[in-house]
């Protein structure tokens, strides 16, 4: 085959393939990753969004916070309140 004997052009066909696989798989290695690029300069819309959600989400917590305590609250009413004060099904 291509005037190289049969027991030297497979070792060196199967070298030359490993060579050519490793050798292209090391300047990819050295390559930047696209998501370190996106992280080293982040956007300014995409910060500004950011920070606009973590408004809400501060905002929304503190309403569920005030909400627990209104919960809290009337269940205090409700547990010191005597049984027959307790408002009955509407009479007819």
């Amino acid at each position: 085959m291509f005037g190289i004997p049969g027991d030297v052009f497979w070792p060196t066909a199967f070298g030359a393939i490993i060579s050519l696989v490793f050798g292209g798989l090391v300047p990819l290695r050295l390559l930047p990753h696209p998501k370190s690029r996106v992280m080293e300069q982040p956007d300014r819309e995409a910060l500004e969004d950011l920070r606009l959600r973590l408004g809400q989400l501060d905002q929304s917590q503190e309403g569920i916070s005030e909400l627990e305590e209104r919960v809290d609250f009337a269940e205090r009413l409700l547990v010191k309140q005597p049984e027959g004060e307790r408002l009955g099904p509407p009479k007819d």
